[in-house]
This record gives structure tokens, sequence and C-alpha cells, in this order.
């Protein structure tokens, strides 16, 4: 007797009539709610949903690590919501616009220079020419909001050798957008308190060479600046891996703020690297693979040193990051040699590492909870960095720092403990009973 499919009607599997291992191409049923709701629980353990999408369309899961970006976003819409100003952008727009709904503007840059505290710049999909140079503030109650208003479909796609979107506003939000072009650095923010989030930069060229200006996928780059947010991006492909020292994919250089949920892979050099005045830092539930090369580079560095000088990195937390595959180094805190730039009362706690040829070197103190184990990602080679059933990062983390939720807003913890990484495996959502259709 052949098994009924589940009312959905997608490849039955091992949870919630889910196959972990195939894309599904079938369209979503228009059944009540609830059964709509349980449909999406269960494409969250595969990776699959798209919150915003019609419940009409097709559920894909053909997976890259493009798949971090473009599916569990409901969370991305909150963002300048309640905002007071709007502001519209389109690739059909003219920049001598207004700026509204029915007659929207042209390029970010110009809506960029329009806005004010409290603004929110909703951009449509398409493709967006050129560099950015944002320059507005808005307040601690009165943001400034940039949103792709389907993620990872705005595409900002820079010129020449230097900085593809340049922001120097303070209390800005930069969410959702696809960030990629020839130059040195994705996102540059020179601003205190701005948070950049959901976002895709990717395959920076740094065709300008390897000069001692170095490049990143993402910046916090003014060293009096402070309180700056890097949440849930893909960073990857930033140069050539091993190709130049100074190169990064995440580089924060200033007091405070949050490195957390972000995948980072094919840095050149290091994939998360902490220098210049930063300090009490948390860099929590990041992936971290494939970056660096045997001789150069590796998972994440944290110090202080350079420009401006004087600081001592501390209380710096280093929790529930899977650093995998970065050939020279896993984690390791450094400073020039005789600077003693690392004080005594950060934290290195409860991270995977493994592929390492040096898993974890401190300076001062000593590593907590390490899982020194292949992670048995979902499909590593295909860049899904899920975790499987038997992961020994499932509940491995600790609560201190983790987020809420992980990159694909999937609650934390899902299970007995926190998740190490960026993705908390989902526990299995009850399927509906089996029905014919």
């Amino acid at each position: 007797m052949n098994t009924p499919r589940p009312f959905w009607n997608v490849p039955d599997g091992s949870e919630c009539g889910v196959d972990l291992e195939k894309p599904f191409t079938r369209p979503m049923n228009q059944g009540n709610q609830m059964m709509k709701n349980r449909f999406i629980a269960c494409l969250a353990v595969a990776g699959a949903a798209s919150l915003a999408a019609p419940a009409t369309a097709l559920a894909t899961a053909a997976l890259s690590d493009d798949v971090m970006l473009t599916e569990i976003r409901a969370d991305l819409s909150r963002y300048g919501a309640t905002n007071l100003y709007h502001l519209y952008v389109s690739p059909s727009g003219n920049d001598a616009n207004p700026g509204t709904v029915a007659l929207p503007l042209r390029t970010i840059q110009r809506a960029s220079e329009l806005a004010k505290p409290s603004t929110t710049i909703h951009v449509a999909p398409g493709i967006y020419t050129g560099n950015i140079d944002s320059r507005a503030s808005g307040t601690a109650t009165e943001r400034i909001v940039f949103i792709s208003d389907r993620p990872g479909e705005a595409m900002v796609i820079g010129t020449g050798t230097e900085t593809m979107w340049k922001n120097n506003g303070s209390y800005v939000d930069i969410v959702g957008f696809d960030i990629s072009g020839p130059g040195r650095l994705g996102i540059y923010n020179a601003g205190s308190y701005t948070s950049i989030v959901g976002n895709r930069v990717h395959d920076l060229a740094v065709s300008g060479g390897c000069t001692g200006s170095g490049g990143a996928g993402i910046l916090n780059g003014n060293y009096s600046a402070m309180g700056n947010d890097i949440i849930g991006n893909t960073v990857r492909n930033i140069g050539k891996r091993g190709g130049c020292n100074g190169v990064q994919g995440i580089y924060h250089s200033n007091l405070g703020g949050v490195i957390a949920n972000n995948v980072v892979s094919g840095a050149s050099a290091w994939g998360i690297h902490l220098w210049h005045a930063a300090n009490k830092v948390t860099i929590t539930n990041n992936t971290v693979v494939a970056n660096g090369s045997s001789t150069m580079g590796g998972g994440i560095v944290v110090g202080s040193g350079d420009s401006p000088g004087g600081i001592v990195l501390d209380d710096t937390k280093v929790h529930n990051n899977l650093v995998f595959d970065n050939p020279r180094s896993g984690i390791e805190q450094y400073c020039y040699t005789g600077q003693a730039c690392i004080g005594s009362r950060n934290t290195t706690m409860n991270n995977l590492v493994f592929g390492s040829a040096r898993a974890i070197t401190l300076k001062v103190g000593t590593d907590v909870g390490t899982v020194a184990a292949d992670p048995k990602l979902m499909n590593y080679a295909g860049g899904d960095y899920r975790l499987k059933k038997k992961s020994p990062a499932i509940d491995a983390g600790t609560a201190d720092g983790a987020p809420a939720y992980d990159v694909n807003h999937v609650s934390r913890p899902a299970g007995a403990g926190f998740d190490i990484g960026a993705f908390e495996r989902p526990q299995a959502a009850c399927a509906p009973a089996a029905t014919s259709h």
C-alpha cells in the first residue's frame, strides 16, 4: 500500500515530510493557516522558506551559501517600519521624482541625500550600479534605515578600486542588500550605533591590488566610533584566498558592538578580525569557514594595535562560533611583538574549532568548552552550513552572549541548549496527520 503524501504534497523525508537532500519543486498548498504555518515550520528545518512570499510561491531549497540570506527573513521587515518618513527607490525611477511609491527615485545615493531622522529608504529589486556615499545621521530614537524590500534582491554593484558603499552617518541601519564589485571594501561604516544586518557581501575583486590599505567585506573603520553591530550577513569571496594579508571578511576596529550570526567564507586572510581600537566586543554564533591559506590568516583573530594606540582589548567575548577548515589558524589572540594588548577579562567559550593547523592560540587566559570535532555540516562542499542531526555543535553552546535568534530567525535555543554557529537546528515540528490529496 502506498504511503499517503502529507497534504502539502512535497517529497517525503525524515522530518515533517521534508526531504533534506532534495529541492522542493511543488507549489505550497493553500490550505488553512494553521497547516500553512506548520509547513513553514517544517521548511525551517530544510532552510527553504520565505515568509514574505505568497502562499502560491514555489518553495525552493537549491542550496548554496546564498541560502543563508534569502530564506527565513521576515524579521528584516521590522526595520524602519515605524519611521515617520518613507522614500522609495526603483530601477524604473527618476532622481527628479519626490520618492513616493508612485514616483520613486532612481538611486540609493539620491535617497540618502534626502534622508533625515526617522526616514526609511525602501529599495525595490533590481541592479543599482555605482558606489554609494551615505552621510545623513539619525538619532537614538529616530534611525535612518536603508532596506531592500525583498532581501538580497536590491543589488548594489560598485565600481573602481575603493569602497562600494561608504556610510558616514550614525544611527543608521543597512538591511538586506546584495553588494559586490571590483573594489577592496564592500560596506565601510564610519558612523556610530550603526547596524549592518542581513546583507550578502560577496565577490570583491580587490582589483587595486594588495596594498597597505587592506580591505574587507564589511568594515567598521572609524577608530573613535562605537556601538556598531554586524548581524546575520553572508560575507564570501573577499579577494583571493591567501592573496593579501590585509583583506578580511569582517573587520571591526572600534569600541563595543556585536558581531553575530554571520556566515563568512573565502576571505583572503581572516574571516573576522578585531584590531586598532576594538574593545568590549561580542563575537558570537558566527559560522567562519574556509578563510585564508596555510600561510596566511584563519578564522577569528582578536587584538589591538597601530593607530590610535594605547588600546588594550578587554571584556571581549568569543563564544559559540563554528570555525572550520581555516587552514592556518582557528581562533587567535594577537599583539605585535613586545606589546601587551590583551586584557584579563576576555572570554573564549564554547566554540567549535576543527580543520586548522593551530586550533586556539591565546596570549591571556584559557579557552573553555571548546569542541574539537568535525561539525558535520549538511552539505559543506555545496555551501550548506546548517547542522546535521548528529552534529557535535548542537546544544553545545553557552547562553552567555548568545542571540535570541539564528541567521534565519529560528528561535534560540531550539533544544536543550544553544547550538554553536550561525544556524540553530530547529526541533522537528510535528507534521499534520498524513492524508490523501
